[in-house]
């Protein structure tokens, strides 16, 4: 699925909704998505302006601070491709009522603008092969 405005494309499940973004979460959030038939687990991407000098890295190392703040831990960051260029893996989870809702986001910058793509679960190993898979076919588009 093209998002020509906002310079990617994704590539989701078959049977997946595409959701109208919360801006309340972020007003960088373009897109949303998820298995109407099963709500453990979701996609959103978001396409944020970043200064020259942000690497991947560095998003990720701020994100890490806000999602501390709201009860994430168990952080992880590692190197990550993103449609062929260097980008950022970080991993945590957020642990309540005996569940745990795990989240991975990849971060890469491109065109003055840091892509994030955000998936969330509540069976992060019976999701594992879906995001990598997910990650692994999101492409940037040149932009106008």
């Amino acid at each position: 699925m093209e998002k020509p405005d906002f310079g990617y494309a994704v590539h989701v499940p078959q049977g997946w909704d595409e959701s109208l973004p919360d801006m309340k979460i972020s007003p960088w959030e373009t897109a949303r998505f998820g298995d109407p038939a099963d709500r453990r687990h979701n996609f959103t991407v978001y396409r944020a302006p970043t200064p020259p000098i942000w690497t991947a890295s560095e998003t990720a190392e701020r994100v890490q601070a806000r999602l501390k703040a709201t009860g994430f831990g168990e952080f992880q960051i590692t190197s990550a491709e993103i449609d062929g260029r260097a980008g950022t893996r970080l991993d945590g989870v957020k642990r309540d009522a005996g569940r745990t809702w795990a989240i991975r986001q990849y971060f890469v910058v491109a065109h003055d603008v840091c892509f994030t793509l955000g998936f969330g679960s509540f069976m992060p190993e019976e999701d594992d092969w879906l995001f990598t898979a997910m990650a692994e076919r999101f492409e940037i588009l040149a932009l106008a």
